[in-house]
């Protein structure tokens, strides 16, 4: 099979990419990024997912596509603008769908987001309410594509909305953790009770590649994240014994955090530094979040990595970074 990668540049893309070669399918990857790192491995266009000629060349460039995986997107939390998340998310999508139509495409997968319902908890059927710019794009997004299937009768498209992704080459939220526990820095706010779903990235790729055997005409969701779910406190035991470090024990009360955060996000609005630690990021932090897919299980799907040899391998990953767990 010859499949299309959108954002093959990014942390997901880059594991997909290399899953999808190992099974034998052909790649072409398109990411706005000139600098690709998977150029060496499958054949790589530079290009904007809203540009009209540079997504008709990736459907057209090395033959006939089978299948498009739809990975690049706006989704950082600081500094981009409401119009621009609906431009890529969703009017990106409008174009790829567009050329993939005149390319006689009829296979979609999209990554969405557990964004798109706004609420901290939720399943399969939960009526999605998003919240905030970028949820509310990514919904936008699944409308479009939900539409484009419905004008072809052989067309088959799936959303999947996982929870926080983590792995070896994220450098977000989760490394940010990591780097904080093991360098003896984290502070607890709270207990560390609150549930917080969380996917491990080579268990996403292979949720993916279990759709993709599977996809029938029509368009359908599924939520994703692992099994059992953590809490907070749990990840961060689990971090801290792979990282060959104590558990941390200094704790600041709510509050008192919650006012840090506000004056840091005050320093940001005003400097338009993106700060790492932000009000929103320690209520976010704090904030129970569970989101369950029961429903991709019910399909068939058995989750190949637990959340201890992910977290195992992550950390493995972050400390040959640092040279090494810490003296």
């Amino acid at each position: 099979m010859h499949v299309l990668v959108t954002g093959n540049a990014g942390f997901i893309g880059g594991h997909l990419t290399a899953a999808l070669l190992k099974r034998g399918h052909a790649v072409t990857g398109i990411d706005i990024r000139p600098d690709n790192p998977q150029a060496g491995v499958c054949d790589c266009i530079t290009g904007d997912i809203r540009d009209v000629a540079a997504m008709r060349l990736a459907f057209s460039k090395n033959g006939a596509v089978d299948m498009v995986v739809h990975l690049a997107a706006k989704h950082h939390d600081f500094g981009i603008m409401r119009d621009e998340y609906f431009s890529v998310n969703e009017g990106g999508m409008r174009t790829i769908l567009n050329a993939a139509a005149e390319a006689g495409v009829k296979k979609m997968i999209f990554y969405s987001s557990v964004a798109v319902y706004g609420a901290t908890e939720a399943d399969d059927d939960t009526a999605p309410a998003p919240i905030n710019d970028y949820g509310q794009s990514k919904l936008a997004a699944e409308a479009v594509i939900r539409d484009w299937t419905a004008k072809g009768a052989s067309r088959s498209a799936v959303a999947l909305r996982p929870a926080v992704v983590f792995g070896v080459n994220n450098y977000a939220n989760m490394y940010n953790l990591m780097d904080k526990v093991i360098r003896r820095k984290f502070v607890w706010v709270g207990d560390g009770s609150n549930v917080k779903s969380v996917v491990y990235v080579e268990n996403i790729i292979e949720a993916t590649l279990f759709l993709m055997d599977g996809m029938r005409p029509g368009f359908v969701t599924y939520n994703y994240s692992d099994e059992p779910q953590p809490t907070t406190r749990s990840t961060v035991e689990l971090i801290a014994r792979h990282g060959g470090v104590s558990v941390p024990r200094l704790r600041i009360p709510r509050f008192a955090a919650r006012g840090t955060g506000a004056v840091l996000d005050a320093v940001a609005r005003v400097s338009g530094v993106n700060l790492p630690i932000t009000g929103a990021r320690i209520t976010k932090f704090c904030t129970r979040t569970l989101f369950k897919s029961d429903k991709i299980r019910r399909a068939g799907f058995r989750q190949p990595y637990t959340l201890d040899e992910g977290f195992k391998r992550t950390v493995e990953w972050y400390l040959s970074l640092r040279g090494g767990p810490p003296a």
